[in-house]
């Protein structure tokens, strides 16, 4: 009986992927909200992650990275930037995924991005994370 509950646990924490794609790949949009002070020529970065979620003391491995320099928005209007990334790596079993979305400034953070689907960790890909996010940058300043 011990086996079974053990076995049971093992399977539940290991990632479940869809069976029609294999692929790492990541869609959707990242958006700079009309009300979002004005900044030109920073750029727009997107990591996927990968990580062994049986494992705390080991550092995230990254996956893929998207950057658009020159990033620009103007406040009033809203602007939206179409992301994907992820499609050449594969899944791996064991395996879970997550997303980080921030506006540089050279190396500083001015602006992170909050995905619709998680609030703080964004994970995506396995146990019923999605493949398309939805981000909305907010400032970091206080």
């Amino acid at each position: 009986m011990r086996i079974l509950v053990a076995l049971a646990m093992i399977a539940s924490a290991l990632p479940v992927f869809a069976a029609d794609d294999d692929s790492a790949r990541i869609t959707g949009t990242v958006a700079a909200p009309k009300d979002l002070k004005s900044f030109e020529k920073l750029v727009l970065e997107v990591r996927l992650y990968e990580y062994d979620p049986r494992i705390a003391d080991k550092a995230a491995d990254l996956v893929d990275k998207l950057e658009v320099k020159n990033f620009s928005h103007t406040e009033g209007k809203e602007t939206v930037e179409t992301i994907e990334l992820g499609a050449k790596a594969k899944l791996k079993p064991g395996k879970s995924y997550y997303v980080t979305v921030f506006v540089l400034d050279g190396k500083d953070r001015t602006h992170i991005g909050d995905l619709a689907h998680a609030k703080g960790f964004a994970k995506v890909l396995t146990n019923g994370e999605p493949r398309e996010i939805k981000g909305t940058l907010r400032s970091v300043k206080k």
